[in-house]
């Protein structure tokens, strides 16, 4: 059986050695805990499911919630003796199921029960990327979740994603990829696209960059779903109601997001925008963050996660005035700086806490020149 689950890791079992690997799996839950257990070793030093190379960057930056059972433990930063242990472990079992399984061939992916499931959470002022099992890329921002089962890529390509996330799918017409949130759920086989659903935010959005997605949405009227299709440079618009956004739940949550169902959202309009500029929703990934005509209010959340700040408007009528810039590698200074040049805006800057005020004397100034949301 080790040189089975060997050969399912590097995507060269035939289909009579798939089988086997699944009647072992459906025979004993203590047999997918096993599975679980030695996938996640695996990922952890540096090896990816379907490839035979050792990764040692990606096995010392790998931090991931691992929950068993509805059991959480974390993977913490260790000992350097410690951890120098546990990686040579990890590398040898990873090189001893390399061995056994160059003598399978062809690969297929086979229906498997889950076992356990990751979590994936970003912190406030951070952001990461990540390599799914099945080679897909995702770029989580800050205070971002994600989660799916130990048989993704084998039994089904679902994540519950909560926050936002910029997803770059590898094509599989027979799995479809389903990222659930509250409100929506965006269904794509390969292709690029991002994802805004934070609870408190007052939209969800989908924004596809290339390919095709389907985005389910339950009308909370009806109580039916519907489906709109996204091409390439559209993006999906959801407002919600001021409940829904002040809760950060849907009007009828179940306790967790489930595969197979979108939780009902309170819904005031669903837009789709056609040939929008891409760049302005998945800039927040790359070296350049570009913003265009923003809304303070939206500029200001974005900053607070992005560099984990609490920000205060003293003055509400400052929230209308919209604002563009190009930031790369800048602090938070400097960004405040460039925001009272551009706009009759004052800051108080104390640690992670900024106070933002009206300046009245350059107001009149700015009002010929900005443009305000009306």
């Amino acid at each position: 059986m080790d040189s089975l689950i060997a050969g399912f890791f590097t995507n060269s079992l035939n289909d009579n050695d798939l089988e086997k690997l699944n009647r072992w799996l459906e025979e004993d839950e203590s047999h997918r805990e096993e599975f679980g257990r030695l996938r996640s070793c695996w990922i952890m030093a540096g090896y990816e499911t379907g490839k035979k190379s050792f990764d040692a960057r990606r096995s010392t930056q790998f931090v991931v919630e691992q929950r068993i059972n509805g059991k959480t433990g974390r993977i913490k930063w260790m000992t350097p003796l410690w951890y120098a242990a546990s990686l040579l472990f990890c590398f040898a079992l990873g090189a001893a199921v390399t061995s056994l399984a160059t003598r399978n061939r062809q690969a297929q992916p086979v229906p498997l029960a889950t076992a356990a499931s990751t979590t994936i959470s970003v912190p406030l002022g951070a952001k990461t990327k990540i390599t799914l099992p099945d080679s897909s890329s995702v770029w989580l921002n800050a205070g971002s979740t994600l989660s799916y089962s130990s048989g993704f890529g084998l039994e089904d390509r679902d994540l519950q994603l909560t926050g936002e996330a910029f997803f770059d799918v590898k094509s599989n017409p027979l799995k479809p990829f389903n990222v659930h949130t509250a409100g929506m759920t965006v269904k794509a086989t390969g292709t690029r696209f991002n994802v805004r659903a934070y609870p408190n935010d007052p939209i969800l959005a989908a924004t596809l960059e290339e390919g095709i997605v389907d985005v389910e949405i339950l009308t909370p009227v009806e109580k039916t779903r519907s489906s709109v299709r996204l091409k390439p440079k559209e993006q999906l618009v959801i407002h919600k109601t001021e409940k829904a956004i002040k809760t950060g739940k849907p009007d009828q949550t179940p306790e967790k997001v489930q595969k197979t169902d979108t939780p009902e959202l309170a819904i005031n309009e669903v837009v789709v925008k056609p040939n929008v500029n891409t760049v302005l929703s998945t800039s927040w990934k790359d070296p350049k963050w570009i913003i265009r005509d923003e809304p303070l209010a939206l500029f200001a959340e974005n900053l607070e996660r992005r560099y984990n700040l609490q920000i205060h408007f003293a003055s509400e009528e400052l929230k209308e005035y919209n604002f563009s810039g190009t930031f790369e590698n800048e602090t938070v200074e400097q960004i405040l700086t460039a925001l009272s040049l551009a706009a009759p805006v004052n800051y108080k800057f104390n640690k992670n806490h900024v106070e933002l005020s009206m300046n009245y004397k350059d107001k009149a100034k700015f009002t010929k020149i900005l443009k305000i949301k009306k």
